[in-house]
């Protein structure tokens, strides 16, 4: 099983997010990705963040979990998501360290119309509008284009 740990970064009222373009359509993702041996997942989400987008970012607490079940084709995955705040650098897709096709800022009124990898739409939102931290969101949907 993967872990993945990613940042919701949160700016003027936008989520950022990488956009990876398929023949199907468009997915979304946190900032975020692999841990390496030895990270611990505010080190793996403040050195993607570095690699792939050129920011410094500071890592808080942690906001929810979930869980992808494997599929034929993919193994399964758990999801960690903390807050972050970007405290160096503007955001810029490096190409060279991901596979990403563009970095975009979501309005955070239209998260729930974002094919988000995982789906996790309805933590994000609960978080924005309630604030709550800390949650096992449970078995997260996972729709593959």
């Amino acid at each position: 099983m993967r872990i993945r740990p990613a940042a919701l970064i949160i700016e003027n009222n936008h989520v950022l997010f990488l956009r990876y373009d398929y023949p199907g359509g468009s997915k979304f993702a946190l900032p975020g990705g692999n841990v390496d041996a030895g990270e611990t997942f505010p080190v793996t989400i403040a050195r993607e963040c570095e690699e792939e987008l050129g920011i410094e970012v500071e890592v808080h607490d942690l906001l929810f979990t979930g869980q992808v079940h494997a599929t034929d084709d993919f193994s399964a995955c758990v999801h960690v998501v903390f807050e972050g705040d970007i405290v160096g650098g503007i955001p810029q897709l490096h190409p060279g360290e991901t596979t990403a096709d563009d970095l975009v800022w979501v309005p955070v009124d239209k998260i729930s119309e974002l094919h988000i990898y995982p789906a996790m739409n309805d933590a994000i939102l609960d978080f924005v509008h309630t604030g709550k931290k800390g949650q096992y969101v449970g078995t997260l949907k996972q729709i593959w284009l």
